[in-house]
């Protein structure tokens, strides 16, 4: 994670927003993994009763996908420096049933129906409140001041497409998903104006009234790219890799 960069802030209007920030947690059984390092965190895990799905890895970290049978519950770990970087829910289809490693067989390329999921870093604004005393000139003491300051934060994270013809809908989590929000479902917000080209996939979605992210996936490499904060850059993985496109 990036030390944030900040910037002043006056303190009207961002106070209750301060306050009211969120923040990612790893499943309440897992928790205490979080900075563990790789090896000793997969005996726990496996310890735990999860099983080892499958592995991929996104620039210089890695992701792993466990199933519990006990928990009936799939979760990613993205290890970073050897250690864990985070851990958190995913929708259960992201795990093998049953927690077995065998992957499904390769689908063919459909237009209509597409499932992917993405793993990359996500970036957030951040807000910090300060208080103390100040020299005031024009009184001639320190007076008390007050004030808030913003920033980025950035951090590892997953989402999840489904894609379904010209319509379609995207999972959040965590940090992606920002305090004031329309509350999706499940999870889940709805794809708008969803664009399938052979090259490149377009939509949009509305977190609440004035956050509409707009979502662009390059069909070749993989890559996806939120614009919005929070924002997310990673790669996506599913289906049929043929004919010189991921997907």
């Amino acid at each position: 994670m990036t030390k944030p960069q900040w910037k002043t802030w006056s303190l009207a209007g961002l106070a209750v927003l301060g306050s009211a920030l969120a923040h990612a947690q790893a499943p309440a059984d897992l928790a205490d993994l979080v900075g563990a390092r790789g090896a000793g965190g997969e005996t726990q895990m496996e310890a735990r009763g999860y099983q080892m799905v499958r592995a991929t890895r996104v620039r210089d970290q890695s992701w792993t996908f466990w199933w519990s049978d006990v928990q009936r519950a799939c979760v990613a770990v993205a290890t970073s420096d050897g250690r864990y970087a985070s851990l958190q829910s995913v929708p259960a289809q992201n795990c093998s049933p049953g927690g077995r490693s065998a992957e499904a067989p390769p689908q063919p390329y459909s237009p209509e129906v597409l499932t992917l999921v993405c793993y990359g870093q996500g970036q957030h604004a951040t807000y910090q409140s300060h208080s103390g005393y100040e020299w005031d000139e024009r009184r001639k003491r320190y007076e008390p001041m007050q004030r808030m300051e913003s920033g980025t934060e950035q951090f590892q994270t997953g989402v999840q497409f489904d894609f379904r013809g010209n319509t379609g809908r995207v999972h959040l989590t965590g940090k992606m998903v920002p305090p004031l929000n329309s509350g999706g479902n499940d999870g889940w917000w709805p794809l708008e104006d969803v664009q399938m080209g052979p090259e490149r996939i377009t939509a949009r979605y509305r977190i609440n009234a004035l956050n509409r992210p707009q979502v662009e996936i390059d069909r070749q490499t993989g890559s996806v790219e939120i614009k919005s904060s929070p924002g997310f850059s990673g790669r996506c993985d599913h289906g049929d890799w043929g004919a010189g496109r991921r997907f």
